[in-house]
């Protein structure tokens, strides 16, 4: 057994036991645009509506999924069936729809705005794929893939969504192995000019200077700017484990990270998000036993 699938198996099953579960599963979308739109109300309406209703059931929270405009969305995951999203769910509209799919059994197919199952669940329930809402079907989801799927503030979410396997791989590739897969992959910077990132990483490598860092910049000054603080709050693994990769590319040994203190949020999950990385053997000394 792999470092990496030793980690996996301590951290997630306390993931898998959350949502494998013969209790249902809620799912609500806590990021800063489902709070300023109310989901932290919808949230309490959820917990009332369960205690009285008296049905046992697991909430987890998780990040923006991309259309803000359906904010808040409440995701509902009855035993054996694919989780449904409901759109722009208020306190009120929280404890309606449970109501009728957890006590009546009636998923609502006229009020769900998509579900995350397969064509087979559309034909028999008349409810179309999440994925197939129009904003989001010509997408192709990388940076963001599980965003707004995973419990941010839960490592074996992130890790069974498949968190730091890139890392290990580019452990095992050694650092100029690591700089020319990204040379083939062609990626570059998000800044106007593009840069190749293999370029930047292959003359920071080769810069006599020590120490050497990475500085993630997760600032939003600019217009139309990628959304840094929806990857902050809903997948900040991925931030880490692409920092890890590329200190170890260019032989750094420290990473420093600009946010803004004006997203609390992005900061707490962060926060807890290098924690917890540092426990799991994935930050600080001798990272996954490879001796960096």
């Amino acid at each position: 057994m792999s470092e990496l699938d030793s980690v996996r198996q301590q951290f997630t099953a306390g993931w898998h036991s959350r949502i494998h579960t013969a209790q249902p599963v809620i799912y609500l979308g806590t990021a800063s645009c489902g709070r300023a739109a109310g989901a932290m109300e919808t949230r309490q309406a959820i917990l009332e509506a369960l205690q009285e209703f008296d049905i046992p059931a697991n909430l987890i929270e998780v990040g923006c999924i991309g259309p803000c405009y359906l904010e808040p969305l409440m995701d509902v995951a009855l035993p054996g069936l694919p989780r449904i999203s409901y759109a722009n769910v208020t306190p009120a509209k929280a404890k309606r729809i449970l109501k009728s799919c957890l006590v009546d059994s009636d998923l609502q197919p006229g009020m769900a705005a998509g579900h995350f199952g397969t064509d087979d669940f559309t034909a028999r329930t008349g409810i179309p794929r999440f994925f197939d809402l129009p904003m989001l079907k010509p997408q192709v989801r990388i940076i963001l893939k599980n965003c707004g799927l995973i419990d941010p503030s839960d490592l074996g979410s992130a890790l069974d969504a498949g968190a730091y396997t890139g890392l290990a791989k580019a452990l095992a590739f050694g650092p100029d192995q690591v700089i020319n897969e990204v040379k083939i992959s062609g990626l570059r910077g998000r800044g106007g000019a593009g840069f190749g990132t293999w370029k930047k990483w292959d003359l920071t490598r080769a810069a006599q200077g020590h120490p050497k860092y990475v500085v993630c910049n997760a600032d939003e000054g600019d217009p139309g700017a990628f959304m840094n603080r929806a990857l902050l709050e809903g997948d900040p693994h991925a931030v880490l484990e692409g920092m890890i990769i590329g200190g170890y590319a260019v032989g750094a040994r420290e990473g420093i990270i600009y946010v803004r203190a004006e997203y609390p949020l992005a900061v707490e999950r962060l926060r807890l998000a290098i924690r917890q990385s540092r426990e799991a053997g994935l930050l600080g000394e001798n990272i996954l036993g490879s001796g960096f």
